[in-house]
This record gives C-alpha cells, sequence and structure tokens, in this order.
C-alpha cells in the first residue's frame, strides 16, 4: 500500500489511483486478503492458493461486522462478486511483484473468478416525470423536506450525465458558464471539458456561492463538498417509487436518451467524458459544437420528461387505533 500511496502504481488510466480508491482498497486487504493469505510469502502463493481465496470469500468466511468509528460500522460480506473484485486486487498487487522481480509470474492471471452484467439501469418517461415532480416538490414520502442540495445534484445528474462525484465535487472554478461548459480538473479519465445544456446551465445560474467556501455545493463543516447525497438520494427515489435506482443510473438514463435522439457512440463517448482516443483533445480548449449541440438536445428532452408532472400514489396511514397487526 506504501507504493500505491506514493502514487507509483498506476490504473489503466495511467493514473495513480485515488484516495477513495485507495480506501476501499485498504479495507480489502485488512479484511479479506490478510486474514486468509497474510502469512504466506508472495513466493509461496500460487494458482491454488489464490482459488481457495475466492472460494472462502464467495462462502462468506471473512463476512464480518466490524467497528470503524465511535458510532460508525462496516459490513463486510462475502459473496461471488466480493471475491472477484477482491481477486482483481491481489491481482494488481502480484504484478506489481512481478515488475518488481519478486516472482516470475502472476498467480492470479487464468484463474477463474465471477463477472457479472455491467448493470444499464435506466428511468424511462413516466419515472423521470415522477422523479421530476418529487424534485419539484421537495419534499419525501412522508412529506419530510429533502436537502435543496440533493435536490440540484440529482436534477443535474440527469441534465448532464457526469457521474455523481463530478457534481458533488464540482467547484465554481470549473464552472464556465460564459462557453456553457464544465472544465473538470479531476475526473476518472482525468481532464475533461464537458459542455452542458441551457436546462443544467439554468441549475447551476440559481446556486447561491457561500463566501468562503469553493465548492457548488459545500459542506456545513470547513471547505469541504456537501456529503449527504447518498441518504438523500434513496429518499427522492422512494419517493418517487423508481426502484432498484441509484445516482449512477442518471448517467445511464442519459446516454439512453442520447441514444434515442440518434446520437452515434462517439457522441455519446463524448458527452459522458469517457476517455478519448486521439492525442488532440490535450490541446482543445473551447466545446465542440457538434458535442455543445448534442448537450443541448439531450438536456432539454430530459428537462421536458422531468417537468411533465406524474401522479405519486398517496401512502394511506391507518389512524392509530386501527393499526392492529393482523396475523
Amino acid at each position: 500500500m506504501e507504493v500505491a500511496e506514493a502514487g507509483a502504481i498506476l490504473t489503466r488510466f495511467s493514473r495513480p489511483k485515488k484516495q477513495s480508491t485507495l480506501s476501499i482498497d485498504r479495507g480489502r486487504i485488512d479484511r479479506h486478503i490478510k486474514p486468509l493469505i497474510g502469512t504466506v510469502a508472495v513466493t509461496a502463493i500460487d494458482g491454488r492458493a489464490v482459488k481457495r481465496l475466492i472460494e472462502d470469500i464467495t462462502v462468506g468466511k471473512t463476512k464480518a461486522r466490524i467497528k470503524t468509528k465511535p458510532r460508525g460500522r462496516a459490513n463486510v460480506t462475502g459473496g461471488a462478486a466480493t471475491a472477484a473484485r477482491v481477486a482483481d486486487l491481489l491481482s494488481g498487487i502480484m504484478t506489481w511483484a512481478v515488475d518488481e522481480g519478486f516472482i516470475d509470474r502472476n498467480p492470479v492471471h487464468k484463474v477463474r473468478r465471477f463477472r457479472s452484467e455491467a448493470k444499464q439501469r435506466f428511468l424511462d418517461a413516466t419515472e423521470l416525470g415522477r422523479l421530476g415532480t418529487v424534485l419539484t416538490r421537495g419534499r419525501d414520502a412522508e412529506d419530510k423536506e429533502i436537502h435543496p442540495y440533493a435536490l440540484s445534484i440529482i436534477k443535474l445528474l440527469c441534465l448532464t450525465g457526469c457521474r455523481i462525484g463530478e457534481i458533488t465535487g464540482l467547484r465554481w472554478t470549473e464552472l464556465d458558464t460564459s462557453l456553457s461548459c464544465l472544465r473538470l480538473a479531476d475526473t476518472k479519465t482525468g481532464k475533461s471539458l464537458r459542455p452542458i445544456g441551457g436546462a443544467a446551465l439554468a441549475v447551476f445560474k440559481v446556486q447561491r456561492r457561500v463566501a468562503g467556501k469553493s465548492f457548488v455545493f459545500p459542506g456545513s463543516k470547513g471547505n469541504a463538498a456537501y456529503q449527504g447525497i447518498g441518504k438523500e438520494a434513496r429518499r427522492i427515489f422512494a419517493a418517487a417509487e423508481v426502484e432498484n435506482a441509484t445516482p449512477h443510473s442518471l448517467r445511464h438514463t442519459f446516454a439512453s436518451v442520447a441514444s434515442g435522439l440518434g446520437y452515434s457512440d462517439g457522441t455519446i463517448a463524448g458527452l459522458l467524458g469517457h476517455k478519448g482516443r486521439g492525442v488532440t483533445s490535450r490541446y482543445v480548449h473551447l466545446p465542440d459544437k457538434a458535442l455543445a449541440s448534442a448537450a443541448q438536445a439531450v438536456s432539454a428532452d430530459i428537462a421536458a420528461a422531468l417537468s411533465r408532472p406524474r401522479t405519486i400514489p398517496a401512502i394511506e396511514v391507518a389512524p392509530v387505533d386501527q393499526a392492529v397487526e393482523k396475523t
């Protein structure tokens, strides 16, 4: 981990791992790899040892509830998907060991493990309408107020196709209202110039700047970003009766709408900020006109769907004296 934390181990995008990724890696090492093979020398780990590790995690031998903070706990799960992710991390560690000359070959290679299909959940027009109704109303299924930052963030995720961290961690210096684009300094694929449509720009323009805060959506303490989107997003989706959705589902929704409007895979990749294949992208400082036009069309289409009111059935709550448990 010391080498990774120093930035010497690179991702598939040839960039050092982010602190958030390193934190996840530490957890997988401490809670899965160390308990199972932590006492085994790296030179003694072979394909059979890796296979046993995968099997042990899959059947839940490392499952636990671990106290992390005075009031926090980590729920360490097992299963095939967890085992596969741990094996991928171990493979990266072993590749580094090969590069450093500690071992001749990576023992994780060719060991079979679970591969799940990529989740492609996206919202249809009806769901977008219900979501828009909740975003406008600003209250959850229990009629409790939703944090205004969360309402704006969810709306922007719908209208831009951005990753959640790109919006929650957005700084005012990265927002270019004159050219209707985001100049993201640090994304999953590096720096990214992202055109945005008028509907998204309108959300930003009503957002109030907070003195001494560099983030568009600042946290309550210090100069940090707002951290409550996870909990608030669940309340928003529940109130809109949008099941099995996450903030990332809105990125898939943006791509799906773009595809439905006839845009090519290349254009959609550009709108989403996927890593470009050309070397000229590093010299571009103005939004591509074709991408800007596409961003405007897609965000306008989604904004229209969000603005179509959809009735959300009221939840009937029986009076206290009538709420008798049925047996």
